[in-house]
């Protein structure tokens, strides 16, 4: 285990809101959604926006069906809207940054990826890669209107006590459904097979992956330009180049989201955050935070 990885406030499968319109099958599955649902009673909403990261330890499928949802996966900023599938891999650090008062969506969670076994390895790899480059696929209108009759027949099995092969059933619909995600990223590979990626892009990848693992430690661009075998001034130039802001803006989003989830989780105190995130001392953290966020650690832990 990574040591940042018992350091966050997880979010389990069994956390989700437990509603009328939500289904479980023991630790293995949450099927959830909110619609037709007033937004009075609308536990799903409260679920998704809450206003601290934290990182979930199953996967999780959202399928939107109206309105929409920005949200911020490991630092890359998302938009699900109408006809949009969101694919949260575990680990992953959520935050809701903006939820529609006319959204409307279906969840699927899932404790482990045990129906894609069966299933080719390559495929399985192709879904794993695509989905870590980015959490968002957008789809057509009777790729959702299956979607979501794939749902409600997996809601109709589960609500059947007496039927013995509920799992079994289930699994196969959850089957067809990773197919269908298999066929939609082909699609969407075809279409992207012109835009060959150059290599400012893949310097700008490599450096978010490099943050994303080692930002409790290491603020420093000589760091990540060591890493990279470039000069800081180099990496620093691509990285404003393709993404039009300051690598060490990058560096610092991502610990201030890290301290973020530290603060929220009731764990630990403000000199503990700064020590879990390598500060030499809670003054240096408290500045560097509240240039950030505006408020001290403190202010917002407590908040």
């Amino acid at each position: 285990m990574k040591k940042e990885d018992s350091l966050f406030k997880a979010l389990h499968l069994l956390m989700l809101p437990d509603t009328e319109h939500t289904l479980t099958y023991g630790d293995k599955l949450v099927l959830m959604d909110n619609i037709g649902v007033s937004s009075e009673m609308n536990s799903v909403s409260d679920f998704v926006s809450a206003t601290y990261p934290f990182k979930l330890t199953f996967a999780l499928a959202m399928f939107c069906r109206r309105g929409f949802m920005r949200v911020r996966l490991n630092l890359k900023e998302y938009t699900l809207a109408e006809n949009d599938v969101l694919v949260v891999l575990p680990g992953s650090i959520g935050e809701c940054l903006e939820i529609s008062a006319d959204m409307e969506l279906a969840l699927i969670g899932l404790s482990d990826y045990w129906p894609m076994r069966e299933q080719q390895t390559s495929l399985n790899m192709d879904f794993l890669k695509f989905f870590t480059s980015t959490a968002l696929m957008h789809i057509s209108q009777a790729d959702m209107e299956e979607s979501m009759h794939l749902y409600y027949l997996m809601r109709a099995k589960l609500e059947q006590p007496d039927y013995v092969y509920r799992l079994e059933a289930v699994t196969g619909y959850l089957q067809v459904l990773f197919y269908n995600s298999y066929q939609w990223i082909s699609e969407y590979n075809r279409r992207q097979s012109q835009q060959v990626e150059n290599r400012q892009q893949q310097l700008f990848d490599a450096f978010l992956k490099l943050v994303q693992t080692h930002y409790a430690e290491h603020r420093s661009m000589n760091f990540y330009a060591g890493k990279l075998c470039l000069t800081p001034k180099y990496l620093s130039q691509v990285i404003w180049e393709v993404s039009d802001r300051h690598a060490t803006d990058w560096i610092r989003d991502y610990v201030i989201l890290g301290a973020k989830a530290l603060l929220k989780s009731g764990r630990y105190t403000v000199q503990q955050v700064g020590d879990l995130l390598n500060f030499s001392n809670a003054s240096f953290f408290g500045k560097y935070f509240k240039a950030a966020v505006g408020c001290t650690p403190r202010k917002y832990m407590l908040g």
